[in-house]
């Protein structure tokens, strides 16, 4: 690689970050919900705090029965004449690991003043990323050797990563059990390609979201008259002639719809969340909706 390409590949890290900053800034820290135990989060402290082995005492509560003697802190106790019980804190961050598909069709854009799929995909992945790693959380990119990253001077090195990021899949690095998993994709391959993958995270204890990202002319087919299509997806870049396309509008909305119905009753099935946008929209509320499963307390549906 010449120099002159690398500093371009820089420039275009450095555009896409400050566009992720840009999108990212005015939401808060993203917290990711804890395990299914009992977890307090406290304002300012980055990350999840709830009881557990560790150094750094969290607070004081009142003796129970069933709590161990040798847990009863006696100093505290003779202050207020009841038996208090010394908690000490168990800060972990756990992993959001995220992806966004990389596959031909995700090159696609039906109007020249929209990003491709791709490009809004990377876009809404680095500005999550950032939000986490405000958050104190860990970030990693499925599908790529790129250990758990913390901290925000982080997002450099997700963003160098993430043209590495070509396949739904783990590697030498699998998702680890009770993580947070974020797929951003088009989603236009089998249903059970998708459930193959996210069923075993699912069962591994792995919550995640689902995010279609789709093109507004996918959706509503607003073409006339005839059209040649080419499936960029086929190796042979095989196409096809459609003498009307008013005549079939329909039939494709309904299969259209039958897809996404699919995709979203396979995440319903794992306990996943799905949701949609389009490139046309301002990615900001779906960073909020994204923030808001995230953060959400494990019993919300």
């Amino acid at each position: 690689m010449t120099e002159k390409d690398k500093n371009k590949n820089a420039e275009a890290h450095d555009a896409a970050i400050i566009a992720a900053e840009k999108l990212a800034g005015g939401l808060p820290g993203l917290l990711l919900e804890a395990e299914k135990v009992a977890h307090t989060f406290m304002k300012g402290v980055h990350g999840r705090r709830r009881v557990g082995q560790g150094e750094s005492f969290w607070q004081f509560r009142n003796y129970q029965p069933g709590d161990a003697r040798r847990e009863i802190d006696w100093r505290q106790s003779a202050k207020r004449d009841e038996a208090f019980v010394r908690q000490m804190e168990w800060e972990a961050s756990q992993t959001l690991w995220l992806y966004r598909d990389a596959s031909a069709s995700m090159e696609f854009r039906g109007y020249k003043n929209l990003p491709t799929k791709k490009e809004f995909a990377e876009v809404l992945l680095l500005a999550l990323a950032i939000v986490a790693l405000n958050g104190g959380e860990q970030v990693s990119l499925l599908g790529t050797a790129l250990g758990p990253q913390t901290h925000y001077n982080a997002i450099r090195r997700i963003c160098e990563a993430l043209p590495g990021q070509t396949e739904m899949m783990e590697t030498t690095r699998p998702v680890s059990a009770r993580s947070e998993a974020v797929l951003l994709s088009d989603f236009y391959f089998p249903v059970e390609k998708l459930s193959a993958f996210c069923s075993k995270l699912a069962l591994r204890g792995v919550r995640g979201c689902l995010v279609q990202v789709y093109d507004p002319a996918e959706e509503s087919l607003p073409y006339k008259g005839r059209v040649r299509f080419q499936d960029i997806e086929a190796p042979d870049g095989g196409s096809v002639i459609i003498p009307q396309v008013e005549a079939v509008r329909e039939e494709y909305a309904a299969r259209y719809k039958a897809h996404r119905d699919a995709v979203a009753a396979a995440a319903r099935s794992w306990g996943w969340k799905f949701m949609t946008v389009s490139t046309a929209q301002e990615p900001q509320a779906t960073l909020a909706a994204l923030y808001d499963e995230l953060a959400a307390k494990k019993g919300r549906t």
